[in-house]
């Protein structure tokens, strides 16, 4: 009888050590993995135009990155703005193409980072005379880049919420362009 409850015993500890490598779960029920090296997000873009006024550009954007500690990454974002004045009425798309790195840390849920891209801006503008059919059309490409805050928060499974947003800069022949970029959406890390 003894060896009876002495294997019984065993056997639970052994079946508890297994538990143990199981995700963990949260207070709703809702499991998460860690995940790998892998992160592919995007979501909806906020930003300043490159080359119009004050004004908020929104689009979208799409990113992958390869890495733990230190991961590389490319970006892309398209965005739009529209600006009327009682002469002009201005529109400008901008896409930017970015290629950079991470520097991050896994905090628990979240994966919180600092990410730096640099790439060309490729800035389409339309200008329309207002109660005419005149038109004219500009594309123009810019040496540019960010320094991003980035948090991604892990909701269930591999699924993510992510955040990013930081100073962005554009460069002209008149100069310096400052401004702002911001992403918040949804990734994936298998």
């Amino acid at each position: 009888m003894r060896r009876l409850a002495l294997a019984v015993l065993l056997a639970g500890l052994i079946s508890a050590e297994a538990r143990a490598d199981e995700p963990v779960v949260t207070a709703n029920g809702l499991r998460f993995q860690s995940g790998g090296p892998l992160t592919v997000d995007g979501g909806l873009v906020l930003d300043l135009p490159t080359a119009l006024g004050p004004g908020l550009s929104s689009g979208f954007g799409l990113g992958v990155t390869w890495g733990r500690l230190f991961a590389a990454e490319a970006r892309a974002s398209w965005s739009t703005a529209t600006e009327s004045s009682i002469p002009w009425t201005v529109t400008q798309s901008d896409l930017r193409l970015r290629v950079g790195g991470v520097l991050q840390r896994t905090l628990g849920r979240a994966r919180v980072g600092l990410r730096l891209g640099i790439g060309p801006t490729i800035v389409h503008e339309t200008r329309l005379r207002n109660g005419s059919t005149l038109q004219t059309s500009a594309f123009a490409t810019l040496p540019a880049g960010e320094l991003e805050a980035v948090v991604a928060v892990h909701l269930f499974g591999p699924w993510l919420v992510t955040l990013s947003g930081g100073p962005s800069a554009a460069f002209d022949d008149p100069g310096f362009r400052g401004g702002w970029v911001s992403l918040i959406g949804a990734g994936w890390q298998p």
